[in-house]
């Protein structure tokens, strides 16, 4: 059986005891119904993983940290951009993409983005997104945590260009290039870093297609099929991760039922 994971926001270093919060007490007693002197796994977003022992403090529920190991880095970075789709299916999104390896998430608006809201309502939509994301690093066995990025406009998108990585951008109505020719072209052998733009419902709109191409983007398809916009983001990472990352190989994950 694998030990649970709980994640903490501030520093640790072995040694430490560390006191966890009412909401955490109840979710190690009355979810996970762990009591003293069990073992836990804690990590804080910093790539390292520390193996404490439950504790029972004056003040609550603590943790003791008595060691620690690094997680495995990633091969590849990936940045994924995401036209904010319709009802909770952001949320999805982020969900897969964390357990996918995607080391950033940059939400914005395309000309054809339906979801629309104040823009003081924006932070509270981040840090929701950001908290999923944490629970999404502690239940797939990550060390690090994705960082949800402000909410942008596709020109700020276009404008985070990085001149080393491959820039793309998904399109429907694009027949020329594959994504699977595009990451298996020997010039791209050594790519490392990937920036994936994926847009809204209704696709993106030829202007915005060709201002992505000016920017320096590549407009790649992922098949014949039309892809509803949460499965098209999984599948990207999906398939970068396979031709250049660690799915499917002796390092990567197996089939884990959370």
């Amino acid at each position: 059986m694998s030990i649970p994971r709980l994640f903490l926001r501030h520093s640790i270093e072995t040694g430490d005891v560390c006191i966890v919060t009412a909401e955490q007490a109840r979710y190690l007693k009355t979810v996970l119904r762990m009591r003293a002197g069990e073992p836990l796994h804690v990590f804080n977003g910093t790539g390292w993983e520390y193996e404490a022992v439950i504790r029972q403090a004056a003040e609550g529920l603590a943790l003791e940290i008595n060691d620690r190991r690094p997680m495995t880095a990633d091969r590849i970075e990936i940045t994924l951009c995401q036209a904010i789709p319709k009802a909770d299916k952001m949320e999805a999104i982020i969900r897969h993409a964390t357990e996918l390896g995607a080391g950033r998430i940059i939400p914005f608006h395309a000309e054809r983005s339906i979801p629309r809201w104040p823009a003081e309502k924006s932070p509270q939509k981040r840090e929701r997104w950001q908290k999923i994301a944490i629970e999404a690093s502690r239940q797939c066995g990550r060390a690090d945590i994705p960082e949800i990025g402000e909410i942008a406009s596709l020109d700020e998108v276009l404008r985070s260009t990085h001149p080393e990585w491959l820039n793309l951008i998904c399109w429907e109505e694009e027949s020329a290039r594959g994504i699977r020719e595009i990451l298996r072209d020997p010039k791209n052998d050594g790519t490392r870093g990937f920036l994936l733009v994926v847009g809204p419902e209704g696709g993106f709109d030829k202007k915005e297609i060709d201002q992505a191409q000016q920017a320096g983007f590549l407009s790649v398809s992922l098949g014949k099929r039309v892809l509803r916009v949460d499965t098209a983001a999984v599948a990207v990472i999906a398939i970068l991760q396979y031709e250049k990352g660690t799915l499917g190989g002796p390092e990567g994950g197996g089939p884990h039922g959370k």
